[in-house]
């Protein structure tokens, strides 16, 4: 599906497209229903431009939100889908940013719990003109003043946040409004964040960890630490506040350290004093996602499509080059045509689909939420490649390209990677360990 600009459908037009839909499940009138909401899912991903993320990857995944909620929406329910849309958009970019995201994060519940709570805090002290007591707060969000004291608690912990990170949106439905009181005694955290938090405590004295862990893992109070450790209530207060700041502390170094890294790394890579280096994101002669960054995301789309039970097509284009171009190379690089079929393919297909290089004269294209349209997609992407036409200049004829395209579809041809990229190779007759290890051709370099 291209996403071209057409004509703009009436509300009325898109809600019987939807119960259209909703009927058929035929996947045209879905690509109709997605082509309408283009700038939405791209007004959405610009919210989160401060993530670190590239606009791409959020747009993609965003454009997966939409999907779904396409495919989920129901429309008795009488709620404008353009809301319904946003929610799923949001939460499938902010998932795709908690899964990509390095430091600690607190869990999405427990997130959106604190801004509520801060919203009622200001509220508070507004009307009271001080700063309210937990027992005030308690009231008011409706539930115990030990679950409030220990939410106010883990803020010292969990109050960091990205340098450069966009403000979550305020609107929208509030997931906290549904969690109920017993979900506060004992959250729990992703493995990933656990590993971080606890290397983090290892850095602080014994007494400062055995505090915090009965604290924070065994959830004891002041008194009954006290008690166990025999301490005063003042001291374990003070090693609580201190030891927490002192996390904070740890977690903001360590994370301001590494976009130090991060950002030294991408201002040397603009400046042409590293060469490309195989995690790199984008391939440098085709402007495509190299290699590397395809097959790792590959795999997260494949574990998403698992977990979410979606269909995957994957394509393997093999670019075949004029015969005759060699007489040329003075006037047209192969690297250069290579260029142009690349950014052709990635203009005509749907922002969510993801091209890759793989091969020096092969590209690959994920197309999720694609199953028998493969084969259609494939003939297009064909005349595509045709359509690059390589002047020679002096009077002589155009010259052309073509490709061989090999088709795998998850889950009916594989279940893996390796397993759809060697039945799309076997279709071309390609070796695909040959393909995988063959050197890419560096932009500038001889063909």
């Amino acid at each position: 599906m291209r996403l071209i600009k057409g004509r703009k459908l009436t509300e009325e037009e898109i809600q019987n497209l939807i119960s259209e839909y909703a009927a058929t499940k035929d996947p045209a009138i879905r690509d109709q229903i997605v082509m309408q909401y283009t700038n939405l899912v791209e007004s959405v991903a610009r919210r989160f431009m401060g993530a670190c993320e590239s606009a791409e990857d959020l747009v993609q995944e965003g454009f997966v939100g939409l999907i779904r909620s396409v495919d989920k929406y129901d429309p008795d329910m009488g709620v404008k889908f353009s809301t319904y849309a946003t929610h799923f958009i949001i939460g499938e970019i902010k998932h795709y940013l908690r899964d990509k995201g390095k430091m600690i994060k607190e869990p999405a519940w427990l997130q959106e719990l604190n801004q509520r709570m801060t919203r009622v805090m200001e509220a508070l002290s507004q009307a009271l003109g001080r700063a309210p007591t937990e027992k005030e707060i308690a009231q008011v969000m409706q539930m115990s003043e030990r679950s409030v004291r220990e939410i106010l608690m883990t803020r010292e912990v969990f109050k960091v946040a990205s340098l450069d990170g966009e403000r979550e949106d305020a609107s929208g439905p509030k997931e906290s409004e549904k969690i109920k009181d017993e979900k506060l005694i004992a959250f729990q955290l992703p493995v990933e964040d656990k590993i971080v938090l606890e290397t983090a405590l290892q850095r602080l004295k014994d007494i400062e960890q055995r505090v915090i862990h009965m604290h924070f893992y065994k959830g004891l109070n002041q008194t009954e630490i006290a008690k166990r450790l025999s301490i005063s209530c003042n001291y374990v207060s003070h090693i609580i506040r201190n030891g927490t700041k002192k996390l904070r502390k740890i977690l903001i170094t360590d994370e301001v350290r590494d976009v130090q890294i991060q950002r030294a790394l991408v201002s040397k890579r603009a400046r042409g004093r590293l060469t490309a280096e195989p995690e790199s994101v984008l391939d440098p002669t085709t402007r495509v996602y190299s290699r590397e960054y395809f097959l790792q995301r590959l795999d997260e789309e494949l574990s998403r499509a698992f977990r979410e039970r979606y269909l995957v097509a994957l394509l393997l284009i093999d670019v075949h080059l004029p015969e005759n171009m060699d007489r040329y190379l003075r006037l047209m690089r192969k690297d250069d045509v290579l260029a142009e079929v690349g950014q052709t393919i990635r203009r005509n297909v749907r922002k969510m689909d993801l091209l890759g290089r793989v091969g020096d004269h092969c590209f690959a294209l994920m197309l999720p939420h694609t199953f028998e349209h493969a084969s259609r997609v494939a003939a297009r992407v064909g005349n595509l490649v045709g359509s690059v036409a390589v002047d020679p200049g002096r009077g002589a004829s155009q010259l052309t390209c073509s490709a061989r395209i090999g088709i795998a579809r998850y889950p009916e041809d594989a279940m893996d990677r390796r397993g759809l990229l060697e039945k799309a190779a076997s279709q071309i007759e390609i070796e695909l360990d040959a393909l995988m290890a063959e050197p890419l051709q560096q932009f500038g370099q001889a063909a």
